[in-house]
């Protein structure tokens, strides 16, 4: 798969506190993340990509996060999740990326229309539990319209097991 930017919510903030909390009660043990764009390339220069997006936040405001609705899916990323709003931060953020990291033809108007900006509160690989189960142990109260602006970028290598992935570089863009 390559590596994966994300977008995660300040450390000491009450929504990543709350986000980690409901994630580890699911048994899961990955970041709470809005994933910017993933598929970049392992032949990326690691240094290229922080250059990149030093530069790239010394000229746009941080990006946005606003928390719409607890939702489910069949998709692996999309078991149980949160939408997130499309602010004007995030695809800006998000388009930047998809063009500087990702070198292919795929139309970037079409990709950006398609952008889901989501949080991920667990994966389809946790099989013993039940869905409806979980979703009545969150208390959404805690998560719904919540908000968050900056964080920390992290680039992690996806391209392995989850088990196996790893983060290799690590931004804090809060100012």
């Amino acid at each position: 798969m390559g590596y994966s930017l994300w977008l995660l919510p300040p450390t000491s903030s009450t929504i990543a506190t709350s986000l980690m909390s409901i994630i580890k009660s699911f048994g899961c043990s990955f970041a709470p993340h809005v994933t910017i764009v993933s598929k970049i390339p392992l032949t990326t220069s690691i240094e290229d990509i922080k250059s990149s997006l030093n530069t790239y936040f010394s000229n746009h405001s941080l990006p946005d996060v606003h928390i719409k609705a607890l939702e489910t899916g069949s998709e692996f990323f999309k078991r149980i999740f949160v939408r997130c709003e499309k602010t004007d931060s995030l695809v800006s953020l998000a388009r930047f990326s998809k063009q500087t990291f990702i070198n292919n033809d795929e139309d970037i108007n079409k990709w950006t229309n398609e952008y889901d900006p989501h949080i991920s509160l667990i994966y389809a690989e946790k099989k013993d539990c039940n869905d409806e189960e979980l979703i009545n142990q969150i208390d959404l109260s805690t998560l719904i319209n919540k908000t968050w602006q900056g964080g920390k970028i992290q680039l992690v290598d996806t391209s392995g097991k989850l088990s196996e992935w790893k983060t290799v570089l690590e931004l804090d863009i809060s100012k």
